[in-house]
């Protein structure tokens, strides 16, 4: 018999960010939004991408203007009719609580390099680091 491990959720990446039930549904539009055709790990990775702007101090502090500011994501016109899965939850849970996939210094992502800086792709997207 196959059981899941258990995550460890007594040290968290991002101990600092909290987010509200309204917030994780809102992030798992936006994971739904911008990478349901990807794997978990692409998921996952979409997820991180958030958060490590939440933790930067280079973008907002809060989750509403990290995703709708000017700039930031396309894609937030599609948020309103995004229909998340139990996939964009653990994607945001494993994101939180790890492993992690991406150092917290990757805050871009897109179907091309967004910079120079380039960390490497997963499925259709391209991950840079901070400028």
């Amino acid at each position: 018999i196959y059981f899941e491990p258990e995550l460890d959720k007594s040290n968290p990446r991002y101990p600092d960010i909290i987010l509200t039930d309204d917030e994780l549904e809102l992030l798992a539009k936006l994971v739904w939004v911008e990478a349901q055709g990807e794997s978990f790990e692409g998921q996952q990775a979409v997820a991180e991408i958030v958060l490590n702007r939440l933790a930067s101090p280079h973008f907002p502090d809060n989750l509403h203007d990290v995703i709708y500011g000017e700039g930031q994501f396309r894609s937030t016109k599609y948020l309103r009719t995004a229909d998340p899965n139990q996939t964009q939850y653990d994607a945001i849970e494993m994101a939180y609580y790890g492993p992690n996939i991406l150092p917290e210094d990757v805050v871009y992502f897109g179907q091309g390099p967004i910079n120079d800086l380039v960390w490497g792709r997963i499925g259709g997207h391209v991950f840079c680091y901070y400028e």
